[in-house]
C-alpha cells in the first residue's frame, strides 16, 4: 500500500472511529434520558399513598338505651330545638327492632324416612336428616319426636303453622334441632310417596317440615324530650314529652343505658373506600411497573448496540495502529532513500 493510499485509508477510518463514538454518545444520552424516566417513576412509586385497611375498632359510637321500654328503644340521634313552644327541649329519633313471627319450610335434602303403621296410625317412624337421627315409637316414652294431637298452643309455634295452613286440628309430629322445634303433619306423612322395603315404609329425597321464626324489622319513632346529664356530660335519663308514634311513652321518664359498640355502618364505608383507593393503588402501581419494564427493554436493546459499537470501535482502532505503522514504515523507507 502505498503511502497516499494509506493516508486515505487511516483518514477514512478517522471518520469512521469518530462516526462511531458520536453514535455512542448519542446512546449514553438516550440512557441517561431512559434512567432519568426511571427514576421520576420511582419517584412516582414512592409518592403513592399506600392505604390501609381500616381497623373495626375505630369506628365505634355510643349506643343509648332506653330502659323498661317494652319496645327496647336505643336512642338514634338528638338535636336541640332552638325556638318555638318546645324550644329547650329535643328532637329525639328513637329506634327499636320489631319481630314479627313467620312461618318457614325446611326442606331436608337426602332425606331418609321409616314408618311403620299399625292400622290409620303410626307405630313407629325414624327421620334420618343427614347426620342427625329422630325416631317415633309409641311404646317408647323416651322418643326424640313428638306426637301432637291436641293442646296445640303448648308447642312452639305450632298453631302459627296450623293457622298458616288453615288447619284447627289433626295429628302432628315435632323433632327439636338446635332449639328450634320442627313439625310435619301426619296428613303430609300420608301423602309421601314411601316405597315398601320388607315390613316398613321407605322414602328417600326431600322432605319438607314447617318451622316457626321471626322477621325483624327496624322501626323508628320521632318524639320530643328533655334530658339530664350527669356531670361528666354522660346522658342518664329522658323524659318524653310528646310522641304521637308512641303515646305510652308520654310523660314518663326513663334511665338511659350507655354503651360504646362497633359502628358497622361506618366501617362498611371504610372498608367500601378502602377498596376503592386499593384498587387505584394497585392499578398505578401496575402502570409504573409496566412503563418500567419497557424502559428496561428499550436500555437493554440500546446496550447491546453500545457494545456492538465498542466492539467496532476497538476493531477501528486495531486497524488505524496497523495502517500507522504501515504509514510510519513508508515515511522512513523514503527518509532512509533520500539519505543514502
Amino acid at each position: 500500500m502505498g503511502l497516499a493510499a494509506s493516508q486515505a485509508r487511516f483518514l477514512g477510518l478517522t471518520a469512521r472511529k469518530s462516526n462511531v463514538e458520536y453514535k455512542g454518545q448519542q446512546i449514553n444520552q438516550q440512557r441517561v434520558a431512559l434512567s432519568n424516566e426511571v427514576m421520576g417513576l420511582y419517584n412516582e412509586y414512592n409518592n403513592l399513598d399506600v392505604p390501609i385497611p381500616p381497623s373495626v375498632n375505630d369506628y365505634q359510637k355510643t349506643l343509648y338505651t332506653l330502659d323498661s321500654t317494652f319496645q327496647d328503644y336505643k336512642i338514634e340521634n338528638f338535636s336541640k330545638i332552638t325556638d318555638g313552644p318546645y324550644a329547650g327541649y329535643y328532637d329525639v329519633l328513637l329506634s327499636y327492632t320489631d319481630e314479627v313471627p313467620r312461618v318457614y319450610a325446611y326442606a331436608a335434602k337426602d332425606s331418609v324416612i321409616t314408618a311403620k303403621k299399625e292400622g290409620d296410625e303410626y307405630s313407629y317412624l325414624k327421620f334420618q336428616l343427614g347426620v342427625d337421627s329422630f325416631y317415633y315409637d309409641k311404646d317408647d316414652e323416651n322418643c326424640s319426636i313428638t306426637k301432637i294431637t291436641g293442646d296445640y298452643d303448648k308447642y312452639q309455634g305450632l298453631a302459627d303453622i296450623m293457622a298458616s295452613q288453615g288447619k284447627t286440628d289433626g295429628t302432628y309430629y315435632m323433632f327439636v334441632k338446635d332449639n328450634t322445634a320442627y313439625y310435619t303433619s301426619e296428613d303430609d306423612l300420608n301423602s309421601t310417596a314411601f316405597d315398601t322395603v320388607d315390613d316398613k315404609q321407605m322414602y328417600y329425597g326431600t322432605y319438607t317440615f314447617d318451622y316457626e321464626g321471626s322477621q325483624k324489622t327496624d322501626k323508628h319513632v320521632s318524639a320530643k324530650a328533655a334530658f339530664t346529664q350527669e356531670s361528666s356530660g354522660r346522658l342518664s335519663s329522658i323524659h318524653v314529652i310528646e310522641c304521637e308514634d308512641d303515646p305510652s311513652l308520654v310523660d314518663n321518664a326513663y334511665s338511659i343505658t350507655t354503651e360504646r359498640v362497633d359502628d358497622q355502618d361506618a366501617y362498611k364505608d371504610a372498608m367500601n373506600e378502602y377498596a376503592y383507593k386499593k384498587e387505584l393503588y394497585e392499578r398505578e402501581v401496575e402502570r409504573i411497573n409496566e412503563k418500567t419494564e419497557i424502559i428496561q427493554k428499550e436500555d437493554r436493546s440500546l446496550e447491546l448496540q453500545l457494545n456492538q459499537l465498542d466492539t467496532e470501535q476497538k476493531a477501528i482502532a486495531t486497524e488505524m495502529d496497523s495502517v500507522s505503522k504501515v504509514i510510519q514504515d513508508t515515511v522512513e523507507s523514503v527518509f532512509k532513500t533520500f539519505q543514502s
